[in-house]
């Protein structure tokens, strides 16, 4: 059954992909082929024969970029192997198969420096590989997929198995690994050695193009068409002279060669946020900022088998932005809501036992037997309440500690202060005071009155004496 609707899945799919290639290079867009004669142009670079164009490979690539461009995808779907063997592939024999897929609207260079990592480069390097197919497909939100699959049957050479035979290929081939109306002339881009004064030129041969010579060298056409005062629209020339730019080369930065990944500086908040270049993988990346791969996983929610796109945007810091704790799942009894009465009750439902309830709760058998006045040979039924005598934990809500220690006032021990007042009674000196200045006065009238009594009698004396 399987093969059966893979068969009739690639009838359909042949038929709309014989029709798209004409209609996408007119518009200068990727192809399917495009992706195939560059994927054999990098293999023939390692001095690897071409892969072969498989009908059946091309059927479940195309399906396969269908699919993930209607689901706006952003991973694989998985098991390529099991989805190739099921098409038909490999006549029964175990296959093996790898999948590079991107996400976009690029060039076909942009796309094969996508995939220039170590995970990506699997068909251009592996000489075990045999066959090639790939399809295109464009999504609702005017995203192009890009999907490549490579593969090959186990204890078979390239040579023994033969794909059967199908209507034209979306590269335009016939299944052989030929294209109709296309060069399959491959000529290895050999890295030419730096001159005297350090400067690299390349010669361009016969067969080799811009992307390639951009590929084999680490760099993008870009690059050739700034430094070379040259036009990709051009056609290159035998013989011609090209200067390859480097690290070493004043005023080069963009890209930043490979090895050398410009680390971004944190913002206001610490957030470290870096821009994927051109050659950039997960572990260059991470190694550059010095924190593990994993960090960056998590961070972007991304998993390791992705690829990464030039300019794609990653989280390397998150800054002062505390992450909200994952929440612990409820625990059967936890999701337990009591009713009118207040008490809890399980619901049984088809297949459940009282062992199964006991456990789920983790009570004992016994108690919930005696809880609902069961016995060991009770039968019961869906839908029957059993009470259950179980108190659901209560929820901790974690409190953060403050981020810095808050003084609190110390309250200082209370101590005796000594009175003013003296406990027992005493002369007032205030009255002493005034007792002083009163006897003082009494003197005082007593001295003037014997004073104006002697004036008195001497006076009298003198009067008298006046008489005649």
């Amino acid at each position: 059954m399987p093969v059966l609707l893979a068969g009739l899945l690639y009838t359909a799919i042949s038929v709309q992909a014989a029709q798209q290639p004409s209609k996408a290079a007119q518009s200068g867009e990727v192809t399917a082929f495009d992706l195939i004669i560059a994927m054999n142009t990098l293999r023939a670079s390692y001095g690897l024969p071409a892969l072969a164009e498989d009908p059946i490979i091309n059927a479940v690539a195309q399906s396969t970029a269908q699919i993930m461009a209607a689901n706006q995808m952003s991973w694989h779907i998985g098991d390529v192997d099991g989805r190739l063997a099921s098409a038909g592939y490999g006549g029964g024999a175990k296959v093996w198969a790898t999948e590079n897929f991107a996400v976009g609207n690029h060039s076909i260079d942009e796309i094969m420096l996508v995939w220039s990592d170590e995970s990506h480069m699997i068909p251009a390097v592996n000489p075990a590989y045999c066959h090639v197919g790939a399809g295109v497909a464009k999504s609702a939100n005017g995203m192009t997929y890009y999907v490549l699959q490579a593969a090959y049957t186990a204890g078979k050479s390239c040579g023994e198995y033969k794909s059967p035979g199908g209507p034209t290929q979306p590269g335009g081939g016939t299944g052989d690994g030929s294209a109709v109306g296309v060069s399959q002339l491959i000529v290895p881009v050999k890295i030419a050695s730096p001159g005297a004064d350090g400067k690299v030129f390349h010669v361009v041969e016969a067969g080799q193009s811009f992307w390639a010579i951009a590929v084999a060298y680490k760099i993008t056409i870009r690059d050739l068409e700034i430094w070379n005062n040259i036009s990709r629209d051009s056609k290159l020339q035998i013989g011609q002279r090209l200067f390859i730019p480097s690290s070493n080369t004043e005023g080069y930065a963009t890209p930043t060669p490979v090895g050398m990944v410009q680390v971004s500086t944190p913002d206001l908040d610490g957030k470290v946020i870096h821009a994927v270049e051109a050659y950039q993988t997960l572990i260059t990346i991470a190694q550059a900022y010095e924190i593990q791969v994993e960090t960056i996983l998590v961070l972007n929610g991304i998993q390791a088998d992705w690829p990464l796109q030039i300019g794609q945007k990653l989280v390397i810091n998150p800054g002062s932005v505390t992450p909200s704790p994952t929440p612990r799942p409820l625990t059967p009894i936890e999701k337990l809501t009591p009713e009118s009465d207040g008490k809890y009750y399980h619901i049984i439902k088809s297949g459940e036992t009282l062992l199964w309830i006991a456990e789920l709760y983790e009570v004992t058998l016994g108690d919930l037997i005696a809880w609902n006045g069961l016995s060991a040979s009770s039968v019961i039924r869906p839908d029957q309440k059993l009470l259950l005598q179980v108190t659901p934990p209560a929820t901790v809500t974690p409190t953060p500690a403050p981020a810095t220690s808050t003084p609190t006032a110390t309250v200082a021990r209370p101590t005796a202060t000594r009175s003013l007042t003296p406990t027992h009674a005493t002369a007032s000196p205030t009255v002493a005071v005034n007792s002083s200045a009163a006897s003082g006065g009494t003197a005082i009238i007593w001295f003037v009155s014997i004073g104006l009594a002697a004036g008195g009698l001497f006076l009298a004396i003198l009067l008298s004496r006046k008489k005649p």
